[in-house]
């Protein structure tokens, strides 16, 4: 969706589709329910301001298990076109003073996707078969090459 700046101002209570090829090859899985709403206008200094809410579901893998985990997102972009512009321009073409919302709003999103989250807690984790620890919860016996080593830490050194 591209917008054009020079009939601003532009109030947005749009759903939107990001293309599932923006995040194909990335740990998001979906976005459902995308929402955007906000304005995009001009201020006294005659700079683009984008003031949006952009809200919806974002899917994405355990980091353990790998099962789907739901997100809600919630962004709130406050900024200047001349602020971002700044730093990149594939998603605003100057020449034709357009901004293509997707990109812009898609930026936003990969900057809320958590590092690594899991729903999994506690010690005794286990999936479809597999398990970090032994059920019984009991460390596994120390390997014959590492009993040597224990002569080097007597004392609790």
């Amino acid at each position: 969706m591209k917008i054009n700046l020079n009939l601003l101002p532009i109030t947005l209570d749009n759903d939107i589709i990001i293309p599932e090829d923006y995040y194909k090859n990335t740990d998001i899985k979906r976005l459902d329910n995308m929402h955007v709403k906000g304005i995009i206008k001009y201020d006294l200094s005659d700079e683009v301001v984008i003031d949006l809410v952009l809200t919806g579901n974002m899917i994405i893998k355990d980091s353990i298990t790998l099962e789907e985990i739901s997100n809600d997102l919630n962004i709130n972009i406050a900024t200047n076109l001349e602020e971002i512009t700044s730093e990149s321009t594939y998603f605003y073409e100057k020449d034709k003073n357009i901004l293509d919302i997707i990109e812009f709003l898609w930026e936003n999103i990969v900057l809320e996707v958590p590092i690594s989250q899991t729903l999994v807690s506690g010690t005794n984790m286990e999936g479809n078969g597999w398990s970090l620890n032994k059920e019984n919860g009991t460390d596994e016996e120390v390997d014959d090459r590492f009993l040597k080593l224990n002569d080097y830490f007597k004392g609790g050194e």
